[in-house]
């Protein structure tokens, strides 16, 4: 101990004396000198990668360049003491070093520890003797699901317009006057400080437990009753961000790229979200345009991105790899990237870490799909596909199935067709259905969580729709709808929605689609955006502005939202016309439910029979309190009949022993057991002469 206290005293003496860039890195690998270079290019590769170290002090000791590695002698054999000092050249750099570099793992024997030189003193100042610390009044968080014990089991959405931003309580039934909402929350607290919530867009994480807001300088996290402020990320500029679909993770993405450390911020981040830690940054620029650049696998546990190589040793050789980091220390899975020569992009299964990719056809080379599972890094499966022009691959929700959309290439002898194989994921050796459409496919999406899939295909402005399923081990064609105005698809539950948008003037078809049958027909005129809540009870259809350039928008008197239940009826409508330009209106997610497969099924078996009743008449009751005079008292006229009907049938039922005794032993109701007679009679009523 002795030794290492000397060499520290003698760095010491050769460092600024304020000690702010300087650290210290704990748990480095005890090694021979035969292993010093290597150990020392190592870490100096890893230490520069948060900041540029300080480069070499004159004087006594020429040899010291910023990163030292002390030794010691043990039984006649000199090796390194396990610590490293590094000194920065700013202490920006040594700050960035400690909160993105402790806890980084460098095999899975060291993990290495970041801390101040400065921090030596304040725990060497820790009193031997332990002094018992004052107890902290319990402090109330915000509750991030409280709103999913709504009694009334009522959505919420956000609408961002103007320099507004508020959320509501979707309610058509009990508020009708008041455009079918209830604000849950508009930003008054920002208001009252004589500011606006937000100088951008807002956005829901996946399971609706924080609210996003953009702002110049980063983003902000927002949740519980009130809104109120959770977190907040600092980052310039940010286009687009990414959640984990756990929310354990975040990724905000400026779209620039970094030139001076010092000034720029790097283009993409990752942070861990409950402490707003840095995990890693990446300073190559990514496009906005480009994005999804990194996909996350389910668990929030690998994040896989596909991206070209550049080598350093011989110019213009690149290669193309697929990168899958493992969280939270965002390593390379097996401490490397995988070789996959013109990857173009990945996915990741819903449910499995299986990740799937697929390369374009290049010469004689045809194109490929493959699925990798990890983290074995096992190739299950890999398609080899020929005339390829495009390929786009569709994930059922549950990860059940692949399908893989092929579009053809056309030649003189074979017109433009489109493929989809659809890999049966849960199926040994990943069985291929295939279905040809000698068409153009205009939309394609799956079911939610279930086995049938819908395509549009055809040409001109009134295509085909049909549906397929894959539930009993064969693709089967359940209906075609002939001749309908769409080209997009909104599934939720039992009902779907044909959309036509843009040039097709926002017209809308509600399906059911157990029957197929055609609930209703209807049009938003210019209608650019379409969302379900979570529920499956109602959609809403939007005219929405892109903001920056609202004054330029051709059909700002057109922004709003309307509100449809999910039989296809008009149930609010809401416009924001002239200077209120709409730009964001979005449905709150909910989780995930906790039921599984068999509580589901024993709750649609049962709904009719326990719940049915007691809903219609709570329904009942809610229109009837908003309704006018003059209809409540034609509900009240209608509802006194029921009750009187009601009435007679139960003394019908009473009175059956009596008719039975006046009938000879006949109930009323047996009517099979009586004969009919009929009886005919003749009546003159008027006589007439006529003349020949």
């Amino acid at each position: 101990m002795s030794e290492m206290t000397d060499a520290a005293y003698e760095m010491e003496c050769l460092l600024d004396q304020n000690f702010g860039n300087v650290v210290i890195v704990d748990n480095v690998p005890c090694v021979k000198m035969s292993k010093m270079e290597r150990l020392t290019k190592v870490l100096r590769k890893i230490f520069s990668s948060y900041g540029e170290i300080a480069q070499e002090v004159e004087g006594d000791h020429p040899a010291y360049d910023g990163l030292w590695i002390p030794t010691i002698t043990k039984d006649g054999k000199e090796k390194t003491a396990g610590y490293a000092m590094v000194e920065y050249k700013t202490r920006k750099d040594a700050q960035n070093a400690v909160k993105k570099g402790d806890n980084r793992e460098l095999d899975k024997k060291h993990i290495l520890r970041f801390n101040f030189f400065t921090d030596f003193d304040r725990f060497m100042a820790i009193p031997e003797t332990f002094v018992e610390p004052k107890k902290v009044e319990y402090q109330t968080k915000a509750n991030l699901t409280n709103w999913l014990l709504d009694p009334f089991f009522r959505d919420q959405f956000v609408i961002r317009y103007a320099s507004e931003t508020q959320i509501f309580w979707n309610d058509p039934i009990r508020e009708v006057g008041n455009d079918g909402r209830i604000l849950q929350y508009g930003g008054e607290r920002q208001r009252g400080n004589g500011k606006t919530w937000t100088d951008g867009y807002v956005e829901w994480s996946p399971k609706g437990n924080y609210l996003v807001t953009h702002h110049d300088r980063g983003i902000a996290l927002w949740g519980g009753d009130t809104f109120e402020k959770l977190g907040r990320f600092g980052h310039n500029h940010v286009k687009v961000i990414a959640f984990s679909p756990n929310e354990k993770y975040l990724i905000t993405c400026n779209g620039q790229a970094q030139n001076d450390r010092d000034k720029d911020p790097p283009c993409l981040i990752v942070w861990e979200v409950c402490t707003g830690t840095i995990l890693r940054p990446f300073e190559k620029q990514v496009r906005p345009s480009d994005w999804p650049v990194f996909h996350w696998s389910h668990d929030d546990k690998y994040l896989a991105r596909v991206q070209v190589l550049v080598s350093k040793k011989q110019e213009g050789i690149k290669r193309e790899v697929i990168s899958v980091y493992e969280l939270p220390g965002m390593n390379l899975v097996n401490k490397k990237s995988m070789d996959v020569p013109g990857v173009r992009e990945v996915m990741w299964s819903p449910s499995d870490n299986i990740l799937s990719y697929w390369v374009p056809e290049l010469g004689d080379v045809p194109a490929r799909v493959g699925l990798v599972e990890f983290p074995s890094q096992k190739k299950l499966r890999e398609m080899h596909i020929y005339s390829v022009e495009d390929i786009c691959m569709h994930w059922q929700n549950a990860g059940d199935y692949l399908c893989i959309k092929i579009e053809r290439k056309k030649t003189k002898k074979t017109p433009k067709a489109t493929n989809f194989e659809i890999v049966r994921m849960r199926s040994k050796l990943y069985p291929v259905e295939v279905l040809e459409i000698q068409s153009d496919v205009i939309a394609f999406t799956w079911e939610p969580d279930g086995h049938r899939f819908a395509v549009i295909h055809g040409t001109g402005n009134r295509p085909d729709v049909s549906f397929w399923t894959l539930k009993k081990r064969k693709l089967t064609l359940l209906k075609t709808l002939k001749e309908r105005v769409a080209n997009s698809l909104y599934w939720q539950g039992n009902t779907v929605v044909l959309a036509g948008l843009g040039a097709m003037n926002g017209a809308l078809t509600f399906v059911e689609t157990t029957t197929f049958e055609i609930l209703h027909e209807a049009e938003h005129f210019m209608c650019n955006d379409i969302e379900w809540d979570s529920s499956g009870r109602y959609v809403i259809t939007s005219v929405v502005a892109p903001l920056g350039n609202s004054k330029e928008w051709r059909y700002s008197m057109e922004n709003g939202y309307k509100v449809w239940n999910a039989q296809g009826q008009n149930v609010a409508n809401v416009r924001y016309p002239g200077g209120e330009s709409c730009y964001r209106v979005a449905w709150r997610p909910r989780p995930k439910t906790l039921l599984d497969k068999k509580q589901i099924g024993y709750i649609k078996k049962n709904l009719k029979e326990k719940y049915w009743r007691r809903f219609e008449q709570e329904d009942q009751e809610l229109k009837q309190r908003s309704c006018s005079a003059e209809e409540r008292n034609r509900l009240d006229m209608k509802n006194r009949w029921k009750s009187y009907r009601e009435k007679r049938k139960q003394e019908h039922k009473l009175e059956a022993s009596l008719r039975q005794e006046l009938r000879k032993g006949l109930l009323s109701d047996d009517e099979d057991n009586w004969d009919t007679a009929e009886e005919a009679y003749e009546e003159e009523i008027e006589a007439t002469m006529i003349d020949d």
